[in-house]
């Protein structure tokens, strides 16, 4: 994400939230979702822990796509 604006500012985007959200609901306490702009370089982080590897890969893919249609220039 290219424009530091929408980068800092992606916690407005409903969309991201709501798929952070709706990610969070489905693993319960069985994973945990941490997404944030980086600091250093033009991207957004996604980090997905989940009990297995499907699950945190599903949602890793579910949460990018979302960052991308969203936010990408």
């Amino acid at each position: 994400v290219e424009d530091r604006e929408r980068r800092r500012g992606w916690q407005e985007c409903e969309a991201i939230t709501n798929a952070i959200a709706k990610g969070e609901a489905a693993m319960g306490d069985q994973g945990r979702i941490l997404v944030r702009a980086s600091g250093t370089e033009p991207v957004i982080r996604v980090m997905v822990e989940a009990a297995n590897s499907k699950l945190a890969h599903h949602w890793t893919s579910e949460l990018v796509n979302v960052v991308e249609r969203y936010l990408a220039n």
